[in-house]
C-alpha cells in the first residue's frame, strides 16, 4: 500500500499490466514514487536547475530542468522537464516517473557538473506549466 492518491495509483496499475512488470517491479516503482511524493510535498530547501546539451536528447540538442530538494547534504530531483531540439517537453514527477521515452533521474545533481547552473524558480514553471 502506498500513500499515492488512488487517481495516480490506478495510472501506475495499468502501466505496469500493459508493460507485464513483475508485482515486486510495479510495487518498488509504487513505493519510489510515494518517496518522491513525500519529498515532494515536504518543507526541504528547494533548488532550481538547467543543463544545455548541444548533442543531448535527440542527437541535435536539449534541455534539462530540475526542481530539487536538499536531503541530508544531496540535492534530489523532485521534478524534472526534458525539452528536446524540436520543441516536445516531457515532465517527470511523483505523479508519472518514467515512460519510453525517459524518466526522472534517481541520482543525485552536482551543481559543480559542467553545464549545471542555477535558474529560478520562475524559470523552472514558465516550462513546467504550459507542458
Amino acid at each position: 500500500m502506498t500513500d499515492l492518491p488512488p487517481k495516480i495509483a490506478e495510472r501506475y496499475r495499468r502501466a505496469a499490466q500493459q508493460n507485464r512488470l513483475l508485482p515486486e517491479t510495479a510495487a518498488a516503482i509504487l513505493r519510489a514514487a510515494a518517496r518522491y511524493r513525500r519529498l515532494d510535498e515536504g518543507s526541504g530547501p528547494r533548488g532550481y536547475y538547467e543543463r544545455t546539451d548541444e548533442e543531448g536528447l535527440d542527437d541535435k540538442g536539449g534541455r534539462w530542468l530540475w526542481e530539487t530538494v536538499t536531503v541530508d547534504t544531496k540535492i534530489i530531483a523532485v521534478k524534472q522537464i526534458e525539452v528536446t531540439s524540436d520543441g516536445a517537453v516531457r515532465r517527470y514527477s511523483w505523479r508519472w516517473l518514467h515512460d519510453r521515452d525517459g524518466f526522472l533521474t534517481d541520482q543525485p545533481l552536482y551543481p559543480e557538473e559542467e553545464g549545471l547552473h542555477l535558474i529560478t524558480r520562475d524559470r523552472f514553471y514558465e516550462v513546467w506549466d504550459p507542458a
